[in-house]
């Protein structure tokens, strides 16, 4: 376990859950930019269907084509479930998504997912470099 000031462990904390925050947002106004704003240009991520994206442009391409397109009336909740750090630049952040209506009502049997995200801080901002989000099953 990593050993930094408390002060400081919660103000990262905080800024880590305004970026979750932040691209929540981003998600529901189907906004790819500003979504993937909050990777850094050498990201990999696997998307809810397995797909392996490598770097900021490959990120931000997909994202455009599925945020118009088959996900252009979804919306979601962000929550963020644990956050660990692994050293003062580097969090392992647990954050689950729920369906929800536009007007951010959850929706019943709606589809869940949980995601991890390692995050790096970089010149005071935490940015997600790596990650992979799972669907739920339905129990």
């Amino acid at each position: 376990m990593l050993h930094k000031e408390e002060g400081s462990i919660e103000q990262d904390r905080e800024l880590i859950k305004h970026v979750v925050s932040q691209m929540e947002s981003a998600f529901n106004r189907h906004d790819a930019d500003a979504l993937d704003s909050h990777f850094t240009q050498n990201a990999t991520w696997v998307n809810v269907i397995g797909e392996k994206l490598s770097g900021w442009n490959e990120i931000n391409k997909v994202h455009k084509i599925v945020l118009t397109g088959p996900l252009s009336n979804s919306y979601s909740k962000y929550t963020v479930d644990s956050i660990a750090f692994i050293h003062s630049t580097v969090a392992i952040v647990h954050v689950r998504q729920c369906s929800t209506t536009s007007d951010g009502n959850r929706i019943d049997g709606g589809q869940e997912s949980i995601a991890i995200y390692v995050m790096v801080k970089e010149m005071n901002t935490w940015r997600l470099a790596a990650g992979q989000n799972t669907l739920l099953k339905s129990y």
